[in-house]
């Protein structure tokens, strides 16, 4: 009796387990193009993506926009004279 009660257990563990895993990994995967250029108007850059791959039955949008925002080309020159500076 207490070897199935110890199999029933470690089967509803396995169980819980696989579906955890299968959860995790039920996404959208997609091809991006490169950034846009910078939007004046909004200070973001955009990006389309084409889904490349749909996993565990996951309901995805066959194109995707992203956007993210402008970095300061301020920063970059900064950056590169103090490298300068250091030699």
């Amino acid at each position: 009796m207490q070897h199935r009660g110890f199999l029933l257990l470690t089967l509803l563990a396995l169980l819980a387990l696989t579906s955890a895993v299968a959860k995790k990994k039920a996404d959208c995967k997609y091809k991006f193009e490169n950034w846009g250029a910078c939007d004046g108007g909004t200070s973001t850059k955009v990006r389309q993506g084409t889904l490349k791959k749909a996993r565990y039955n996951a309901q995805c949008q066959e194109t995707i926009r992203v956007t993210k925002p402008c970095t300061p080309k301020t920063k970059a020159k900064a950056k590169a004279k103090k490298g300068k500076g250091k030699d």
